[in-house]
Formats: structure tokens, sequence, C-alpha cells
């Protein structure tokens, strides 16, 4: 049995629970512990079963409350060593902390845990697949292009969560500063709707049952074109059998299983 739900995610926070059937992880603490409770707590997800918090970088979006949630709920935090120091130089990191490398498996619980290196200005950036016997789940956003790397450990998955931050169109014409949009925009940014398209149909298995688009942009995009478009690509695929989910930032996406 494996399952996740997403508590949020966006440029204002992302947290992820990664279900099993001893345990949870907690992927990304970009939320303060009230706001962690009280996204859990709507979603109907137990405390006292998360075994450990997964940080993917150290941006706040998605490491702001580790050291806070860390503390509070007694929990180990998992993240590489550079990032591991950038963490506690902001004082962001709880005492528990335990080390990885990108490319290196490890086990929490039930779960074979591998870590890949993921293209994105932050020091040591990864994403994340987690196995359990007869299952796969792969966790891979804040990407500024689709890489061999990433396709290669995006195989096989029975449920994927990938990015598709920005619509190209909508963020040049934004407001936003000229040097902002180059960053978003760059090889080490987000992946625009067009590049999480190619994604999908370079990582989409015959397995693949679930596909939840995330870290959408509320500026620069629309959930619902992200929809439209991959929807437009499933069936194109002739996937329709995929059940799609768009992650939204103000609230939580009801849970998926797969047993």
């Amino acid at each position: 049995m494996l399952g996740i739900t997403v508590l949020g995610s966006g440029s204002s926070g992302n947290s992820i629970i990664i279900h099993g059937r001893e345990g949870d992880i907690l992927v990304d603490a970009g939320f303060s512990l009230k706001e962690l409770r009280k996204r859990m707590a709507a979603a109907e997800v137990e405390e006292g079963r998360l075994r450990a918090i997964l940080v993917t970088h150290e941006h706040g979006d998605h490491a702001k409350g580790a050291g806070v949630v860390s503390r509070g709920l007694g929990l180990p935090v998992y993240t590489t060593p550079a990032t591991a120091r950038l963490l506690a130089s902001k004082n962001r990191v709880g005492e528990n902390v335990v080390l990885f490398n990108a490319g290196q498996t490890f086990t929490v619980g039930e779960f074979d845990i591998q870590p890949f290196s993921i293209p994105h200005d932050a020091v040591d950036p990864v994403g994340f697949t987690f196995t359990v016997p007869g299952f796969k789940l792969g966790v891979a956003t804040d990407i500024g292009y689709p890489t061999s790397v990433i396709c290669h450990h995006l195989a096989e998955c029975d449920i994927l969560l990938l990015e598709s931050n920005h619509d190209l169109t909508m963020l040049q014409q934004s407001e936003r500063p000229w040097r902002l949009k180059q960053r978003i925009m760059g090889r080490q940014g987000h992946l625009n709707n067009t590049d999480s398209l190619m994604l999908l149909k370079r990582v989409l298995h015959a397995k693949t049952r679930h596909l939840i688009i995330g870290h959408t942009s509320r500026e620069c995009n629309t959930y619902e074109l992200v929809e439209a478009l991959a929807a437009q690509s499933l069936m194109e695929l002739g996937r329709q059998d995929v059940v799609l989910r768009v992650a939204r930032q103000e609230t939580h996406l009801p849970t998926i299983w797969i047993a």
C-alpha cells in the first residue's frame, strides 16, 4: 500500500505526505508547524504516523518550517550535507539531522528512497522516488529543464507528481522584474507548461495510474490551464485511464492510494 497527500504546493509553501503501511514521511516543510497541523487535520492525516522529514532544497517555500516542525513533532530531518549546512546557518534545521547524497538510496521504515539531482538554483536540490514492494512513487518539482537523470529515476512510477510552474507568455507579460523572469525561465529555474508536458511524455509508463501537477504559479499560470493541457496530453497519449489532479497552494488534495 502506498499513498500521497499534497498539503499545499506553490511558491508560498510546499509540503507532501507519503503514506505507507507502517508510517508516513513528510516531504518538505514549507509551512509553519501551526499551518502544517491545520492542513494535516483538514486532510485527516494522523500526526503520530510521521516518521521523518525529507527536504528537497533550502528555499523557504520548501524548508522554512523544517527546524520548527522537527522539534515540535520530534522528527529527524533528512537532507544533503550542503543543504543541511545552509539551513543550519539560517537556524532552519533542528538538532536531529540525517545526511544523504544524491544518487544514494536510503531507507526510512518500509520505504526505499532514491534521491536524485535536479537542475535548480539551490545549493544541492533533489527529487525523490519512494518504493515499496510492487509500487513506486516519484516527486519532482523546482526543475529548470527535464534531464535524462530525472527521466531515468521517474521511470515506472505508479504515481507521479510533476511541476508545471508557468505559462511562458503569462510570465513574459507579467509585472515581475526582468531578472526574476530570467531566473524562472532559466535552466536552473522552473518548468513551464510546455516542458512539463515533454517530461510527462518521457516518463509516463504503463504502470502509471495517477498524475499530480504541482508548483503551479498563481500569477503566471492557472490551475484550469494546467489541467486542460495535461488532460489533452494524456488523451493524445491514449491514457485517459490516468487519474489527473492539480495541486493547489491554498488547500490540500484528497489522499491518493494504490494497493
